[in-house]
This record gives C-alpha cells, structure tokens and sequence, in this order.
C-alpha cells in the first residue's frame, strides 16, 4: 500500500476544509492534510537534466507526498477502443507508444515505492497524427484546429483518459496542460493546431475560451474523478488576460463545474508568469473549488540557478514590489492563503521552466529555494526566516556571521535582481532578459533626463549589491569544498552579469539621446563601450577558468533574435 505523509496545517479555531483526498488524523485545532507535489521539467526536446529531485526517495525524504511526472502521458495511448487499427501493431509509432506506456508506469510505481503518489504531465490536445488525419473531417475545423466540443473528439478523449490509467495503473492522477502544447518530445503526435512544433506557444485546446475548458473539465471530471478516483490537477495557465488571472473569467469556468474531491486546479501565485513586478494573482482563494499553488524554484527569467536568487521570502510573505502594487489588506504572499478554505497545498518547480539555458553545474540555489517553500507549506505555522535559519544551519553547517551573511547574500539577491533587470522607476518590458537571452529592453518610457539619471542609479545599486554579494560568497565558509567554489563563482556570475547589463543600459540611453540631439557624449559612450567589453571577457575567463560556473548568457534576444549586442553594436558604430 502507498504510504501517504500525514503533514498537517495549523488553522484558525473551527476553520473546516473540504475534503483534502488524503487520509489524515487530525486534532481539533488541525486541518486535513494537503497536497506538496514536486517537478523536474526538461526543456522540451533536450536531454533530460541530471537532478536529485527526480528520485522519489528524495521527495519523501523530504516531506513531499507525491510526484509530477514530467514524461507527458497523453502520447501513451493506442486508441485501440475507438479506432482499431489506426496504429498497427508492429508499427514504429506503436513501439514507441507502448515503450512510452511502460516507462511512465515503471516511474508511477517506483514513486509508490517510495512512499509518494505518482502524477503524469498530460498535455491536451495531443493525439497520433495517423489518427488525426484519418478523422480529421470529425475532429477539426476548416483551419485544421482540433474542437473540443465535437462529438468525436470527446469520444477520443474519454477514450484516452480511460486508456492511460489502464496501461499505467499506477497513477494516481493527471496534471494538465492546456494553455500551450510542445511535441518535441513526442515525434508521431500532433496538437490541436498541428502546424509547428518549434520554441513558440504550442497550439492550445483551449479554441472557444470558457466553453472549451468546461467540456474538457467535464471530460475530466468524469472519466478520472468519479468514475476512476484519480486526482485531475487542472493547471489555468494561460496567456493573456484569460483564465490564469482573470476572477470573472475563472468563476465562469469553474461555477459550471461540481465540485470534487479528486479536482483541483493549480494556479501562480502572481498574476501571469513567475515574474516580479507582477501583482499576487486574484483568482487565487475565490469560488468553490480547492487551488495547489506552483512555486518555480529555478526561475527561467531570473538566471535558472546560475547566481543567487532567493525566492523563499517573497512566495511567502509578498515581494518588495508589493508595498506599491498590492493595496492593503490584499493577499500579499502563501501565508494570507493558508486558513483559505479552497488552498490544498503547493507544488514545486523544483528544477525546470523556459528553455535553453544557462546550464547549471550544481542545485545549491534551486535547492535552498525548494526546501524553504516546501518546509512551510509542511510546517506554515512557521515564519520564513526561522526555516531559512534552519537550513543555514542544519543543512549546510553554518554558524554564527556565516549564517548570518548567507541570510544577507540571499536578501540582497531578490533586492538586486529586481533593480538589475526590472526596475522601480518606470515599467520595463519584463521578458527582455530571460533564460540564457539578453534581449535590448525598450527604454522609452525613461523620457526625461530625471528618469533617465534615475534608472541609471538603480542600476549602479543592483551592482553594488552584486559587489556585496560577491564578497559575502567569499566570506562564508562551507564545509564542502565544491559548495563554496559554485557559491563564490555564482556570485561572480551574477555580478558580472549585471554589470554588463548596467553599461548595456548607459550605452542605449547615451546612444538615443545622440540620435535626439545629433550630437554624441563620445566621452561617456567610450567609456561604458570599454567596460561592457571588458565584463564580457571577465564573463568568458570566470567560465573558461571555474569548472562550477553555469553556462553564459547570450548577447541575442529569445528565439536568437538581435538583441543586446546588436543594440550595442548599432551605436558603437553610429558613435564613431
């Protein structure tokens, strides 16, 4: 039998929660046990990254009670209940189905081995191109888009549903993905678009927006909940102002659903991506069905663990930003959720989110974040600062300053990213610098030379944070040799990195006011040029000499478009 952690929230006098779906004892002033799931998600199409958190062992160790498992599910069915034949036996894509079939189960059962429960990643809509294109009049539009609200499609997907927990019993439920589809993973299938599979959206199910979620969710319900008892863990991630954020748009889809004990759905705790400068997501908290919360550990945006960047303090208890954006009295943080009769628990990104790099050499920053937010989703009666001061010391051996400067390094870090890539003063384009890309953000909203000196000090501060944290590095002493190399190199990292970005900055702004005014600060233009230029070779000696050091960043936008270098390069020339 599965062995489920009987973690327990401490509530206000008479809270009551909805069923959890988990066996609990619980004293009277305790609620019911919920859910702490983990990930690793792969950048889709890559080898998968060597992570101790894909071994079971290690979430239970832990505290975690279950497993996101990331080898997508919905590419594991034959449809040989609805569409004999379709996939021939023999054929190569049904080798390599039933392969897919059986190696997602053996990970569901080495999960319950180690006392945890098993849950699949299940994109929708995915299905074998030989059966989309034999069906393809029934299933899709004029433009090729597969419809959720056919017949025929919802023949197939109960068929699906009812087909992957037969040949994977050992599931205990589906995490699902409707709000972007990928395939690289998965060559003999197509998505409800089936037109790309490159580094973009994928083709979304989601075709006539509220209506398209409540059929799935019918599906869903049915088939996995009621008639299976399996748990649907129903992501609303989306893009745009849709389902994710949007109260008015959530409580339409979600007032048209029962409620179920084996249904929840999962939700950011900021409003759109995993992102500062971004408010405490609304829809969290509201209507009547129960809500995980996702927790990225490895922030795509934000250096993937390549430098410091400690996101414990603000899950939790709100970031810094908040003071301005959220108004009083709105939740700010994790903690204003947990006597929320709808909040079920949370799930950790524990590595993984965005594509490409960088490419870290050790977990240590991922680590420290995933271990702060799970041991307060386990203990939330606890304050943030005390289970940090626990890791410091516990974990890592610290004592005394050194845990005491690993507690201000780590602070700093969410300080200095903020002012390093977004900014205070003035909105700034959020994704102009993510994963290993460094775009050429947008400055026009900077149109004085008040604002323009303003941001320019804001970005003099994150590097002199970035200077204090670097050295704080270099003053802690770990026991383990290899912690205080990556420790001290990733401080490096991320100091030289916004360094660069500091003197990317003076340079587009010195360079667009010379194209205003038809004469250029040749002075200051020279100067920042020269150091940009020498940081990038710091950059490239710090990996070249420290086999710890993640791989660099890029001087192109995402999808290799031009971008910071080719800014900087337009007016080096134009200044010459």
């Amino acid at each position: 039998m599965v062995r489920k952690h009987q973690f327990t929230f401490i509530a206000l006098a008479g809270l009551l929660l909805a069923g959890s779906g988990w066996q609990a004892t619980a004293a009277a002033n305790e609620v019911p046990a919920r859910f702490l799931l983990d990930m690793v998600q792969d950048n889709p199409g890559e080898t998968p990254q060597a992570s101790a958190f894909r071994d079971p062992r290690t979430l239970a160790d832990w505290g975690y009670n279950g497993q996101v498992i990331e080898a997508v599910a919905d590419s594991c069915e034959t449809f040989d209940a609805v569409a004999p034949g379709v996939l021939a036996k023999g054929s190569k894509e049904r080798q390599w189905i039933e392969q897919h079939a059986q190696a997602l189960e053996h990970k569901a059962q080495q999960a319950h081995a180690a006392g945890i429960q098993a849950y699949a990643w299940f994109q929708f809509i995915v299905l074998p191109k030989v059966l989309v294109a034999k069906y393809k009049a029934d299933l899709c539009d004029e433009q090729g888009h597969i419809q959720l609200e056919r017949p025929l499609t919802q023949t197939i997907l109960r068929a699906q549903v009812a087909e992957v927990f037969d040949r994977c019993p050992s599931l205990d439920g589906l995490v699902v993905r409707t709000g972007e589809v990928y395939l690289q993973d998965s060559p003999f299938h197509a998505a409800s678009g089936n037109v790309r599979e490159g580094k973009t959206q994928g083709s979304t199910a989601i075709q006539h927006g509220p209506a398209s979620h409540i059929a799935l969710l019918n599906i869903l319900r049915k088939e996995a909940c009621v008639k299976r008892h399996k748990l649907i863990v129903y992501r609303t991630w989306d893009f745009g102002n849709g389902f994710h954020v949007n109260p008015a748009y959530y409580l339409k889809v979600t007032e048209a659903i029962a409620p179920h004990p084996n249904l929840i759905f999962s939700i950011k705790p900021q409003a759109g991506d995993f992102l500062r400068m971004t408010p405490f997501n609304p829809t969290l908290g509201i209507g009547r069905h129960r809500q995980i919360v996702e927790v990225q550990c490895q922030r795509e945006a934000y250096g993937k663990g390549a430098h410091p960047y400690y996101i414990g303090d603000g899950v939790i208890n709100g970031w810094e930003e908040y003071a301005t954006l959220m108004k009083p009295g709105q939740p700010h943080g994790l903690r204003d959720l947990v006597t929320n009769t709808n909040f079920a628990g949370v799930w950790t990104w524990s590595r993984g989110g965005g594509w490409e790099g960088p490419y870290i050499t050790n977990e240590f920053w991922c680590t420290l974040n995933a271990w702060v937010v799970t041991q307060w989703a386990l203990h939330p009666e606890r304050r943030e600062p005390e289970i940090f001061d626990e890791y410091a010391r516990r974990k890592l051996g610290l004592s005394g300053d050194d845990a005491s400067r690993f507690r201000e390094l780590n602070l700093l870090s969410a300080a200095a990213v903020l002012r390093g890539q977004c900014s205070l003063v003035k909105p700034v384009e959020l994704w102009w610098a993510r994963d290993d890309f460094l775009g050429a953000p947008d400055l026009r909203m900077f149109a004085t030379p008040e604002l323009i000196a303003a941001a320019l000090r804001e970005k003099a501060e994150a590097v002199t944070m970035w200077g204090k944290i670097e050295t704080l590095a270099r003053q802690i002493h770990f026991a383990d040799p290899d912690t205080q190399e990556f420790v001290e190199t990733s401080g490096a990292y991320g100091r030289i990195k916004y360094a660069i970005i500091e003197q990317a900055w003076i340079i587009l702004f010195a360079g667009a006011q010379g194209e205003r005014t038809g004469q250029f600060d040749r002075v200051k233009l020279s100067a920042a040029l020269v150091r940009y230029d020498a940081l990038w070779q710091e950059w490239r000696t710090l990996k070249a000499t420290h086999p710890a050091c993640a791989t660099l960043y890029k001087d192109v936008a995402f999808g290799d478009k031009p971008g910071m270098g080719a800014a900087v390069e337009h007016w080096r020339k134009a200044s010459e």
